[in-house]
């Protein structure tokens, strides 16, 4: 896998992205996930839809990711299976969050944080966080034709 040295971001690259990709994020969550998560997400006001409420809970995860497509909203899952790329790909996945069984509150906060206010950034992207906090954030790059994947590990905000 090719790698690139990251440059620093300048105030006008942040406005430019911010213009570019801001939009709420819209979320589904799975039936591995449950409604805990959908209630902790709700009560933080944003807009979320759980499989059971809107017909797709026992469907095949085509059939589910096919659905948050249709309505551009980020799947939120314990299930690996979506990481497979020949079966989910890239393109036709309006965002993809493998959590974590352990952290899952963490887990969902920091994706409110990172990924909700720029819902449209993470079109196409994979992402698994870890049990102890590392993302692992893949998409696919078409206009260089190679996958993309990189490791990240936030740390608390003072």
């Amino acid at each position: 896998m090719r790698k690139r040295k990251l440059g620093t971001l300048i105030n006008d690259q942040v406005s430019d992205f911010n213009r570019k990709f801001e939009s709420k994020a819209r979320f589904l969550v799975d039936e591995s996930v449950g409604m805990d998560a959908v209630r902790l997400i709700r009560d933080r006001g944003w807009d979320v839809r759980y499989v059971d409420n809107v017909g797709v809970s026992g469907r095949s995860g085509e059939e589910v990711l096919a659905f948050a497509w249709e309505e551009q909203r980020i799947l939120l899952t314990h299930d690996f299976a979506f990481l497979d790329d020949r079966r989910f790909p890239f393109q036709h996945n309006p965002g993809l969050v493998v959590l974590p069984a352990v952290g899952l509150a963490d887990a969902i906060n920091g994706v409110l944080a990172l990924i909700g206010p720029c819902a449209k950034a993470y079109r196409g992207y994979k992402i698994r966080i870890t049990e102890d906090g590392v993302w692992t954030i893949r998409r696919f790059s078409t206009e260089e034709g190679i996958l993309q994947e990189i490791h990240v590990k936030f740390g608390k905000m003072k």
